[in-house]
């Protein structure tokens, strides 16, 4: 490698700085032998692996999602086993409307929750209102809504 020339504007100091590293650059590169094909170079990384996998030989565990899975997902992998759908958005198109008398119970796990409803004569309008754990039902929209307080997951 070449001596490399200094930089004109470079702060006193720094020429030197830049001239030792590429003088350790240089020596890396010459101590280093010739690339090797990355394929080889991925065989022989990986050899502990591979190495490892052999001896099990057929013993060799391979996980599951089960195995993986908690909280929320492990939830929906049992509803699903169950064949029902954990995360079912839909759910409250099949529910009736609620009245003073049946509100419509929304569950969080936060002291408050903003709920929607559309108006029964254009559904283009949406009303919105705040429903509070421990209050009485709320009128939003046509719908009386109630909170009901749930532990985080």
């Amino acid at each position: 490698c070449a001596p490399t020339s200094g930089d004109a504007h470079a702060p006193p100091g720094r020429t030197e700085m830049m001239r030792r590293a590429a003088q350790v650059m240089c020596r890396a590169a010459m101590a280093r032998p010739a690339a090797a094909p990355m394929e080889s170079m991925h065989r022989n990384a990986a050899a502990p692996i591979y190495a490892a996998r052999r001896a099990m030989g057929d013993k060799a565990p391979v996980s599951t999602d089960w195995e993986h899975a908690t909280g929320l997902e492990l939830q929906e992998l049992q509803a699903a086993a169950e064949g029902k759908d954990f995360f079912d958005h839909y759910d409250f198109l099949k529910q009736p409307n609620g009245t003073k008398e049946a509100p419509v119970v929304v569950t969080s796990s936060m002291p408050y929750r903003v709920v929607g409803a559309t108006d029964p004569d254009d559904d283009t309008i949406v009303h919105w209102g705040r429903v509070e754990a421990g209050k009485p039902p709320v009128k939003i929209g046509s719908e009386w809504f109630v909170h009901k307080a749930e532990e985080p997951h």
